[in-house]
């Protein structure tokens, strides 16, 4: 992690005006969007909020309710799942479970996120919804939860459907959420092969094994919406999340995405944009102070994941509060200091507070002060 900005420089970039980014790099994608995970800062990005249909990454979502029933007890891995005649016969991808039969959740899990069972998914939602149908309801009402505003799910799997729908941001978003809300599930993700009923498949994901840090998420593919994949990469103290929508093919998903990985793994850092403790202004006036003045600091840390060609284009802007009067103690806040982000000209703040305790006159010493100022030699608070 890089340190950009100290106390010393802050001084020449107190102002703010309109900055611009333009993106050095395009994916050959109908839609994409790739961010950092820890300060939700997005690198690329294009026509993020446009609707398209998700196919098998609408499992990620089955999954999220998978793992959330693991979590709060009302499913565990040793659970034995039957198999419906519907999951029996469910086309397209297939981990190959048998009616009648019971599968271990810890398998339908592996079905699911390796090699992307649509039978598995029935299965799944069966058990956790009731009916398929019961379990899409579900699938919705968290998706609102999470903020996936322009989502509809109408099955757990992905099939074909005209109201069946996401965007590049809602899936980034749910990606996100994944990660942070069960990391103890995540290793499923990255599980090169499986093998069930005799039939070993292997992990639908191709930039797992290109050594890119790629440890998930989850691939899709609809003729009306073309290709898709979700992955998320790790390097050092950077987590990126990459969802890509509507390529051509099946490599053309995985180059794509691995574009915009490295790309923004070779060009952007996380940096301190400031630090707990850096003194932004040494002489803040105080009114009825008996010291006169404060050395104000920045109260917390602020990081942000910038471009190496935006970082100079960072500007902050310093605004203590008006009227500061004695007595102040050690940690009030004063003021805030505001950043813009380059790249996407979002707003970061941090507060400034007081580094030291300031005293309060006595009774004679601020009426001497307001006397000074009713003569106009000192200025009172405004």
């Amino acid at each position: 992690m890089m340190s950009w900005l100290k106390a010393s420089t802050l001084a020449s970039v107190l102002s703010i005006g309109t900055i611009f980014s333009v993106q050095a790099v395009e994916l050959n994608a109908k839609s994409y969007m790739v961010g950092d995970t820890a300060t939700g800062t997005i690198a690329l990005e294009k026509d993020a909020d446009v609707q398209m249909g998700p196919a098998s990454l609408t499992k990620l979502m089955t999954l999220y309710l998978v793992f959330e029933s693991l979590q709060n007890g009302s499913l565990s891995l040793d659970t034995q799942i039957p198999v419906s005649e519907k999951a029996w016969r469910m086309g397209g991808s297939k981990m190959f479970i048998e009616v009648g039969k019971t599968v271990l959740a810890d398998d339908l899990i592996k079905g699911i996120a390796v090699v992307s069972g649509n039978d598995a998914c029935i299965a799944a939602s069966e058990f956790i919804g009731g009916s398929e149908e019961g379990f899409a309801v579900l699938m919705n009402e968290k998706a609102k939860d999470l903020g996936m505003m322009n989502t509809n799910f109408v099955n757990a799997s992905g099939w074909p459907d005209d109201n069946q729908y996401t965007t590049a941001k809602d899936m980034f978003t749910l990606a996100k959420r994944i990660q942070a809300d069960f990391p103890q599930f995540y290793h499923y993700f990255s599980i090169p092969s499986f093998e069930y009923s005799g039939i070993k498949q292997a992990n639908r994901n191709g930039l797992l094994s290109r050594g890119i840090g790629v440890d998930g998420l989850k691939t899709g593919h609809i003729e009306e919406a073309g290709y898709h994949l979700i992955s998320s990469a790790r390097q050092g103290d950077e987590r990126l999340i990459s969802v890509v929508l509507g390529t051509d093919s099946m490599a053309q998903r995985e180059s794509e995405s691995q574009k915009g990985l490295v790309y923004v793994f070779r060009t952007f850092d996380l940096r301190d944009m400031v630090r707990a403790g850096d003194v932004m202004q040494k002489d803040v006036p105080v009114w009825h102070s008996v010291e006169g003045t404060l050395k104000v600091v920045a109260k917390d840390t602020l990081t942000t994941y910038i471009g190496a060609r935006d970082a100079d284009g960072l500007k902050a802007k310093l605004e203590i509060n008006e009227g500061l009067v004695a007595p102040i103690k050690a940690g009030d806040t004063v003021g805030q200091l505001t950043f813009v982000h380059p790249a996407d000209s979002r707003m970061f703040s941090v507060d400034v507070v007081a580094q030291h305790d300031v005293a309060r006159k006595g009774f004679f010493g601020r009426l001497w002060d307001s006397f000074l100022s009713w003569l106009g030699i000192i200025n009172g608070p405004k």
